[in-house]
């Protein structure tokens, strides 16, 4: 009984299907074809392979919409040019669009009697399956709109050049950084240092996590500050401590923590307090959080607080000023589309409409010091000098 128990239990480990890691396996083979000595981390090649996934879903829901706007039955190779004509831009575009007539022309070239050329891949020259962006291009069978047999090899030799680019860029940096693996920091550095791929990822609005920030310094916040000459007959003492400039100290910081990546700033712990309480206020179901969740969610909230205060302080610095101002995030929360509507920012309006009279005072005070030259006068004050004048020069007549 016992042997047979293992048997069943045996065959039911080898029956069950492997999880399906789309483009994780086929990453890994277009590094080597770049650079045989390089490797890519784990967490990168899942990044990368997220990020393959959600630009083959948004290619293929465009074609879908082509298709049906001309009235069609079947995704030919044209909605699909037409679709990347829509996303993708520059060189980036044209590269892409002859890898894809490349692949496309050697299929055609082919002979069927080939034995070799078994596999749809292998006939076109790539490394990417055909087989995976059918199944987008088909919404995983939820669509019944009909295939051609081109599509979704130009779909695949496409997304396999953007893999392709943004490896290539990314080894480069490995190179400088003298460093093998891949990580994520090469790969965002790779992505926004380059203009069309980043235009890409601003579309499709996406990002890695824990890429970091792109280092970057105000030419304001570079000028240097003039140092008084001390005078000869002064003599140097041993207690006197060395001082730094003005500004020296915080720039030395700033280009220190924007090297830092790949890391969380907040403890953990009082935030997962604070996401649990608001979950459960809101949620009435008996549901649990895995700790991936928290993870991501933290990367998410810092990644935007950094975004607002780098843009916020660019409006201080345009305003003639280094340190930043609460009036500086609530005009750029003006600016952009979460400042009318969004739920989210009405509780940070709400807590600073509380301190108006605080702010005007601050707005005033830093009017005054912008405007020292200027001397304004109301018109009641004048009103006033002019009345005691008067009264003076009635008492002076009386005498």
């Amino acid at each position: 009984m016992e042997e047979q128990k293992i048997e069943t239990i045996s065959n039911k480990v080898l029956t069950k299907k492997k999880k399906s890691h789309m483009f994780e396996t086929y990453i890994s083979k277009v590094l080597k074809q770049i650079s045989s000595s390089n490797g890519i981390t784990n967490n990168a090649k899942q990044q990368l392979n997220s990020v393959l996934c959600f630009i083959s879903k948004h290619i293929s829901l465009l074609t879908y919409k082509l298709t049906s706007a001309g009235k069609r039955k079947t995704i030919s190779l044209k909605e699909v040019e037409n679709a990347l004509n829509i996303v993708l831009s520059g060189k980036l575009l044209e590269n892409a669009l002859k890898e894809g007539h490349k692949s496309c022309g050697n299929i055609s070239n082919s002979s069927a009697a080939d034995v070799n050329y078994s596999s749809r891949q292998n006939k076109a020259g790539i490394i990417f399956p055909p087989s995976l962006t059918e199944k987008f291009l088909r919404d995983f069978g939820s669509s019944n709109i009909m295939i051609s047999n081109l599509s979704p090899i130009f779909l695949a030799s496409v997304l396999e050049y953007i893999c392709f680019e943004i490896l290539d860029l990314s080894i480069n940096n490995c190179k400088e950084n003298k460093h093998v693996r891949i990580t994520i920091r090469d790969l965002e550095l790779s992505v926004r240092n380059d203009e069309e791929l980043n235009n890409l990822f601003i579309k499709l609005n996406i990002s890695f996590l824990g890429g970091g920030v792109i280092p970057y310094i105000h030419s304001s916040l570079l000028k240097k500050t003039k140092i008084k000459k001390k005078k000869n007959n002064e003599t140097k003492t041993k207690e006197n401590n060395h001082r730094f400039r003005y500004g020296t100290l915080a720039i030395k910081n700033i280009r220190k923590q924007q090297k830092i990546s790949n890391c969380l700033i907040l403890s953990k712990s009082p935030f997962e307090k604070l996401v649990r309480t608001i979950f459960w206020k809101n949620n009435t179901s008996n549901q649990k959080f895995s700790k991936d969740v928290f993870v991501v969610l933290q990367y998410f909230i810092e990644q935007y607080i950094v975004n607002l205060l780098r843009n916020s302080n660019f409006l201080s610095i345009h305003a003639g000023r280094v340190k930043l101002i609460p009036y500086d995030i609530l005009l750029y929360n003006s600016f952009t589309n979460g400042g009318k509507g969004n739920p989210y920012t009405k509780p940070i309006l709400n807590l600073f409409s509380l301190e108006n009279e605080n702010l005007n005072f601050m707005l005033e005070t830093n009017a005054e010091s912008s405007n020292n030259d200027i001397n304004c006068v109301d018109d009641d004050d004048l009103e006033e000098e002019d009345e005691e004048e008067l009264e003076e020069e009635e008492n002076s007549s009386e005498e």
